[in-house]
């Protein structure tokens, strides 16, 4: 896998988002990944999910765009929940507080969970 290189796959079952995100989130695809995952987003869900196991680096412009996101979902009232977040990734997120203000689970049933 190039490491530079951006994947976001999107699925939708009942009414929640299910988004996972291979590669770096950083100033060069931190838009792209806002974009994608907004545009992925039917008025009619209730949940979004986004799945971080194979996220390799986020910088704060990636944060800034999972924030921007999370802000956009509550202004709607949709549920939002990260997932599977590596170690390295969950520090980051960590140190910038962000876990205080987004819901972070270990697996992808436990997010369901959560939105659902």
């Amino acid at each position: 896998m190039n490491t530079q290189a951006l994947q976001v796959d999107s699925s939708r079952d009942n009414n929640i988002l299910t988004v996972t995100v291979t590669g770096r989130i950083d100033g060069l695809t931190a838009n792209e990944f806002e974009s994608n995952v907004t545009a992925a987003i039917e008025t009619d869900d209730s949940g979004v999910i986004i799945g971080l196991s194979d996220l390799s680096y986020i910088s704060s412009a990636g944060l800034r765009s999972i924030l921007m996101i999370a802000k956009t979902l509550g202004q709607r009232k949709v549920g939002f929940v990260l997932y599977s977040v590596p170690d390295s990734i969950l520090e980051i997120i960590k140190i910038a507080g962000f876990d205080r203000i987004i819901d972070i689970v270990s697996d992808q049933s436990e997010a369901l969970a959560k939105v659902t």
